[in-house]
């Protein structure tokens, strides 16, 4: 039989009267609060009846030994029967086992303000991660607008403009939700002492965070190197778990906070080094087939050479390839998949002064859902647009498929002439700059080299 349970902390700070309720409720299934921070801790009893009240007394701290004031308060709260389950800085959660107990809260107007000073620091950090997050939404649709098939195709992007959505509507609604209760619990205590219990959305809290953690997960588990998100995330969790136990008994104790804050850092830090290195350790692989696999992750494949398209290829013997540099990017999502690759010349490291060199770069967007093929065409002819108008062209290898579209433009890279064209191929767009235009024979070589990959 399990003699523990943990949950997430899924209601709003302020939000007493659901607390309660859920506490009560949990003590009838057998299991007694003990502990809170970022989890509910439970330990095993015999199912009865508990009563529960969550009280707030403003000025209490994580990390500092209570005061002589706070500890005063908790006497009295002792002798009336409430005796101290768990707490978390201001918020001082008490049990009480007698049929009838005598209320905590005596004084309406006391308890709204204490509940307004108590939570205030709590509120803020969430209305400040709720303004992240509602920027991460505006930044998200702004990059959609100017570079779309970069913002689509990286998993990550995504799943953070989620989690920014869902901190947002967390966030909001919190916020609503408080400055209805306190705009009429004051009123109520003003007028005539009555209480106004607190009335959170616990449906739409569990909602917001089970989505947001699955939004993760899925993110770990489906993207290049989301298995160290994964384990970040796993280790985010472990800290907090451990370091509810040690601030706790440490506060107990009473350690100075310099003291808690301390021993808590060091945990935190010991547990993420033994994270990132095992990771480091576990995910290392063999230099031989590093390349493929890398590739076949972000959803490209082909055989042989570390790029499937460059200088060395396309300029032919002339092209030595000293003084050059090679770049790329590649991120894959659900929806597309895109490779950036990179060649141009370096002053510095050939020494040469005055010689612009040759220049390659392309970008591959392959298209994994086929409603979204004018969206990405579109997007990218929008993002790679430079001062003139795109044409279209006529000459140029088809390839095998016989469905190539090709546009054509030009702009200057540092006092070099450049030509670009945008291939638009059956399930493909490529944008591909070069610092020469490509006679018949480098046309056909570009089209077989990135039309199959």
């Amino acid at each position: 039989m399990k003699r523990g349970k943990l949950e997430f902390v899924w209601s709003y700070y302020f939000d007493h009267t659901t607390m309660e309720q859920h506490f009560e409720k949990m003590a009838g299934k057998g299991w007694a609060l003990d502990r809170m921070g970022i989890f509910w801790h439970y330990h095993r009893i015999d199912p009865k009846p508990l009563h529960y009240a969550v009280g707030y007394f403003p000025g209490g701290g994580v990390y500092a030994p209570p005061t002589g004031e706070e500890l005063t308060f908790e006497e009295y709260c002792e002798m009336a029967g409430w005796g101290l389950a768990a707490e978390h800085g201001p918020m001082k959660i008490f049990c009480n086992e007698r049929e009838n107990p005598i209320p905590l809260e005596t004084q309406a107007d006391i308890q709204v303000e204490n509940i307004r000073k108590g939570s205030r620091r709590v509120r803020i950090i969430d209305g400040i991660l709720a303004v992240i997050g509602w920027l991460m939404v505006i930044y998200f649709m702004l990059s959609l607008y100017f570079d779309g098939v970069r913002t689509l195709s990286s998993g990550w992007g995504f799943t953070l403009v989620f989690v920014g959505l869902m901190l947002g509507i967390y966030g909001l609604v919190e916020f609503i939700t408080y400055q209805r209760w306190y705009r009429k619990a004051k009123a109520n205590a003003q007028r005539d002492q009555s209480f106004t219990p607190t009335k959170g959305h616990p449906v739409i809290s569990k909602a917001i965070m089970i989505l947001a953690i699955v939004s993760l997960v899925i993110y770990a588990l489906t993207a290049t190197g989301g298995r160290l998100a994964l384990a970040i995330m796993a280790g985010y969790f472990i800290v907090y778990y451990f370091q509810d136990i040690i601030r706790n008994r440490m506060r107990d104790k009473g350690a100075g906070t310099a003291a808690n804050i301390g021993v808590n850092f060091v945990i935190a830090f010991l547990i993420f080094f033994f994270i990132f290195n095992g990771y480091t350790y576990f995910s290392s692989s063999d230099e031989e087939d590093y390349y493929e696999k890398y590739y076949e992750e972000k959803g490209f494949h082909w055989q042989g050479q570390e790029y499937p398209l460059t200088l060395q290829e396309l300029a032919g013997p002339e092209f030595d390839g000293k003084g050059y540099i090679d770049t790329r990017n590649l991120q894959s999502s659900v929806f597309l998949s895109r490779m950036e690759i990179e060649q141009f010349y370096d002053e510095a490291l050939s020494g040469a002064r005055g010689d612009p060199g040759y220049y390659l770069e392309y970008v591959v967007t392959k298209v994994k859902l086929a409603p979204l093929y004018g969206f990405t065409r579109a997007s990218m002819e929008r993002t790679y647009r430079s001062g003139e108008n795109w044409q279209p062209l006529d000459s140029w290898g088809t390839g095998e498929k016989d469905s190539l579209q090709v546009l054509q433009t030009a702009f200057e890279r540092e006092e070099q002439e450049i030509c670009r064209y945008l291939l638009c191929m059956e399930d493909r767009i490529v944008k591909i700059d070069l610092s020469f235009a490509p006679d018949k024979a480098q046309q056909d070589q570009i089209v077989e080299a990135l039309e199959e990959i």
